[in-house]
């Protein structure tokens, strides 16, 4: 017995963590001067936080769900739509870029229709006031338009071939009752048979209790009611406005060869008769066999293309609403139709519906695009700089939540233990100093870290380690203790500057606190006055 565990239940987790920054926090910790080689065990995690050298907040604005990126590109087949099938991890929406469009950004649109698997060689571009963001591309594809990323969005936020949903969108949109009628597929283009359209103009007018009368034509059946039953679909000249009828009466005049026809209520607009629906008396129309869509919703009206007396594919003309269930039948035309007779070549067409997403195409993008993956995005800039330093290396970055410190969250922080001292001279960079006890025991070790001669101030970082802290060191308590003298590699003493409370700065974040989720190790990585860095971490669930 198959068991399924739909991507549903990922992208609820992925949303229930990105909701829960309303009321955690969390950082970028960068850690480790050296290499380090993380596990995913409780003292890598320590390990981390002890060699912490500075972090930075994630913000909010720079926290975005994810999905994979997969660009339009000429000759390739996309995926389209189907209720019916697993869609995870296939290409069933394309992304737009500058190169292909005249908007200079990126925009998503799904694949509704794939040409029978045709490959693409049309983008579709975007207009404004298309109706319903759907585009039909003359390499017979059909697409639905999503969202748009910006050019800079892009830059900035795409990562390990994923890109981030952007725009205004519910993370947590209202439940539905159902999706809408997607598109009306024909199981057996080539082998259906014996379907005819009628074409035609109206005259006369006005339309008298919903009669229209149809022009000469030696092509209109004589039997009454011939055609009662099948639409009659009408375009008016001027505007080009088209509406949907079902006929309900016939007759042909043979002395004028014109045609009677009467209809009820116009389905797209609910309009009583062709007046109120606003048919003009000169308005074109096709007569052909009715679409009937049957189901738990409402609304969804399609009809048929007919080609070679075939009909090859179906064209909605509105979706309908709060779908989970339809059944579409081509009512067979009451006469020359009759598929059951061996003696014809008549055969019956066979479709089905493709119900939406819940809400239709766009309405639940986390859902609906599969999304398991959200990114944190930070980053280092020239004014972080003046306050974490900007020299030596580190080899190892992390996310952390909810770390605590001392006062507010700050943006950034410098983890180093910060000394003034006149013996700056007995300092080196990357050597290890350390205090002894009376027991000639150490009780502190640290990694000097940087050495700024002109200030006479030198930077311990890795100073955490077997070492209790020392409650009054600063704000966020460390295991230096200010009553012991500190000594080099070669046990020359280091003395801090008096007063020395004033002479020592430490870190706001408390040691050891906060929840590692994420770390990750490189080669040591140097910085320098001009570093800027971006780290861009994409998680999956």
């Amino acid at each position: 017995m198959p068991e399924i565990l739909t991507t549903n239940f990922k992208s609820d987790t992925t949303r229930l963590f990105i909701d829960s920054l309303a009321s955690d926090e969390y950082y970028l910790f960068v850690s480790s001067i050296s290499i380090f080689d993380p596990d995913n065990t409780q003292f890598s995690k320590n390990e981390f936080l002890e060699k912490t050298l500075f972090g930075k907040k994630i913000l909010d604005d720079d926290i975005y769900f994810m999905i994979k990126y997969y660009p339009w590109q000429k000759g390739l087949v996309y995926t389209e739509y189907d209720d019916r099938v697993d869609l995870t991890g296939v290409n069933f929406y394309a992304v737009v870029g500058p190169n292909d469009n005249d908007t200079g950004d990126y925009r998503l649109y799904k694949c509704l229709r794939n040409n029978n698997g045709a490959a693409v060689s049309n983008p579709p571009n975007h207009n404004a006031s298309q109706p319903d963001q759907i585009y039909e591309t003359a390499d017979g594809y059909v697409w639905k338009y999503i969202y748009v990323i910006s050019d800079l969005e892009f830059e900035a936020y795409n990562a390990l071939g994923y890109i981030p949903i952007t725009g205004t969108f519910d993370s947590n949109p209202p439940a539905t009752t159902g999706g809408e009628i997607s598109d009306v597929v024909v199981d057996n283009p080539l082998d259906n048979f014996g379907y005819i359209v009628e074409d035609g103009g109206l005259v006369g007018n006005p339309f008298t209790s919903g009669v229209m009368i149809v022009d000469p034509s030696t092509s209109w059946s004589a039997i009454a009611n011939y055609y009662v039953g099948q639409y009659i679909y009408t375009t008016n000249p001027t505007n080009g406005i088209s509406r949907l009828f079902e006929i309900e009466y016939y007759e042909f005049n043979i002395s004028t060869g014109n045609a009677e026809i009467r209809v009820g209520q116009e389905f797209l607009t609910g309009a009583a008769n062709p007046v109120a629906a606003g048919v003009l008396s000169n308005a074109s129309f096709s007569i052909f066999p009715k679409i009937k869509i049957s189901g738990d919703g409402t609304g969804a009206y399609g009809i048929p293309n007919i080609v070679d007396n075939r009909i090859d594919s179906i064209t909605m003309l509105t979706r309908g609403s709060n779908y989970r269930n339809a059944v579409v039948e081509v009512v067979d035309p009451a006469y020359d139709f009759n598929p059951e007779d061996t003696t014809t070549t008549d055969v019956r067409v066979i479709a089905r519906a493709r119900i939406s997403p819940d809400g239709g195409h766009g309405y639940n993008l986390i859902d609906e695009f599969k999304c398991r993956h959200f990114l944190l995005y930070a980053y280092i800039t020239a004014e972080d700089n003046t306050q974490i330093g900007y020299t030596n290396t580190y080899g190892a970055v992390g996310i952390v939540r909810s770390p605590e410190f001392a006062a507010a969250s700050p943006i950034v922080f410098d983890n180093r233990i910060a000394i003034v001292t006149d013996d700056i001279d007995r300092v080196t960079v990357n050597t290890v100093v350390i205090q002894l006890d009376a027991n000639n025991e150490t009780v502190f070790s640290g990694v000097v870290h940087e050495v700024d001669l002109t200030n006479n101030t030198f930077y311990i970082a890795e100073y955490m380690g077997p070492y209790q802290n020392n409650a009054g060191t600063g704000n966020g308590d460390t295991s230096l203790d200010l009553n012991l003298l500190l000594r080099n590699e070669t046990g020359q003493t280091i003395q801090i500057n008096s007063p020395v409370n004033t002479n020592v700065t430490v870190s706001e974040y408390i040691q050891r606190t906060g929840e590692v989720y994420f770390m990750e190790n490189f080669l040591p990585l140097e910085r320098t006055d001009l570093s800027r860095e971006e780290f861009k971490f994409v998680l999956e669930y």
